[in-house]
């Protein structure tokens, strides 16, 4: 019983360190463009049948005392995408997006990156990426994706996202299934789901906040360090009990 409420409460402790850690994170990214808040739920460990052979008429027959779990374990982590807050910058390179939607980018594997954080910059060559580097993309009249180059030229967006000096558009897409998507980095998410055209319109001179309310996150992290003190004056009794029974059994 001892060992078995051992285990529980450092399943628990375990489950917390990592619950105060993605808080952390998230307080760490409260002025990152376009971030989105991460969440972990957690859940009991799969029960375990719990069972004897002291049942029957000669206590050598099969009986089930009842299931055990061992405690809590982390669940699944998902993404809150709730729009943050625009502000104006007046910066040419800074575009957010007013409504649904992400400025596709193209990854190092080129695969689609997906960011809500329009904090751009033109990198040596004069093609528009975000602040880790990867390549904004536009679409042409065909449809296709491809690297916005400036060509050292002031980027000019028009009312319908078409840039000007050039046959491409800035774009916001969306995805089909946001749950498909997981976090490579601050603001940019990847994922293998389907793409289906944005609804959110394109301003450019804007930027989009983070959505990390830090009075929340301060508080989550408060209770989540007292969950824990608890559960360490928990084990101490624990060890304490388990120590003396060793001992007692020791003297016997």
């Amino acid at each position: 019983m001892i060992i078995r409420s051992l285990a529980q409460v450092t399943a628990q402790m375990n489950v917390l360190q990592k619950k105060q850690e993605n808080s952390a994170a998230n307080v760490a990214n409260v002025n990152t463009p376009g971030y989105k808040f991460q969440v972990l739920l957690q859940e009991t460990q799969k029960e375990y049948e719990v069972h004897n052979h002291t049942g029957g008429r000669d206590n050598n027959a099969y009986q089930v005392l009842g299931s055990l779990s061992l405690g809590t374990q982390l669940g699944e982590a998902y993404t809150n995408f709730t729009p943050g807050t625009l502000t104006q910058t007046g910066l040419a390179t800074d575009f957010a997006i007013q409504g649904k939607g992400f400025f596709p980018v193209a990854l190092e594997d080129n695969t689609l990156g997906f960011t809500r954080s329009g904090s751009f910059r033109t990198d040596a060559e004069g093609y528009l990426v975000t602040p880790e580097g990867y390549r904004v993309l536009g679409v042409d009249p065909q449809g296709n994706w491809q690297s916005i180059s400036t060509g050292g030229n002031p980027l000019v967006l028009t009312a319908e996202g078409q840039i000007l000096g050039t046959a491409l558009r800035l774009a916001a897409v969306d995805v089909a299934d946001y749950t498909q998507l997981t976090l490579e980095g601050g603001s940019l998410f990847a994922g293998e789901t389907a793409v289906i055209p944005g609804e959110g319109e394109i301003l450019q001179g804007y930027l989009e906040g983070s959505n990390v309310n830090l009075l929340d996150e301060m508080v989550k992290m408060m209770e989540v360090s007292r969950e824990f003190q608890a559960n360490q004056r928990t084990l101490k009794v624990l060890n304490d009990t388990l120590s003396k029974t060793v001992n007692e059994i020791g003297r016997n």
